[in-house]
């Protein structure tokens, strides 16, 4: 199992709006440059975050993306569902009949591995993100606007 490309660049993007709050937008060209990214790939995860109402944007030369939420209010469980769907591992499995042990057992453990999963995406915030980046970084609380 692995991360996809699409929920890492969509929380690395999300974090960096929100490392950025303060500021009103930030120009994609500057988001898909810090974090490595094409331009192309970026724009349709952040239009994406739009639709699903985590993001706003606002055209023309002071334009760019914002975070449409304050970070305490995006778990990074939205982000994940927003750009890959709900975290799912018992979606190949039909539900067991009673004399099946074995599709019972494996059933049983994927959906604790999934809701472990949830309970750790959805209890993380992007700001619970912005602290432990601070905390990293040795930052004073009261600044806000860095870099990854």
């Amino acid at each position: 199992m692995r991360l996809s490309a699409r929920s890492k660049y969509a929380v690395l993007a999300m974090l960096e709006l929100a490392f950025q709050y303060d500021r009103k937008y930030v120009s994609v060209a500057e988001l898909a440059e810090k974090q490595g990214i094409s331009r192309p790939f970026l724009e349709k995860l952040l239009l994406q975050l739009k639709r699903a109402g985590l993001t706003k944007s606002q055209r023309g030369p002071d334009g760019g993306y914002s975070l449409a939420l304050s970070p305490a209010e995006i778990c990074i469980g939205d982000i994940f569902t927003v750009v890959d769907g709900p975290v799912d591992f018992t979606d190949c499995f039909d539900p067991p009949s009673p004399s099946d042990v074995t599709t019972f057992c494996m059933s049983t453990l994927l959906e604790e591995i999934e809701e472990g999963i949830c309970n750790v995406l959805n209890a993380n915030t992007l700001q619970d993100l912005c602290l432990k980046a601070r905390d990293f970084k040795q930052l004073p609380p009261h600044v806000h606007s860095f870099s990854i």
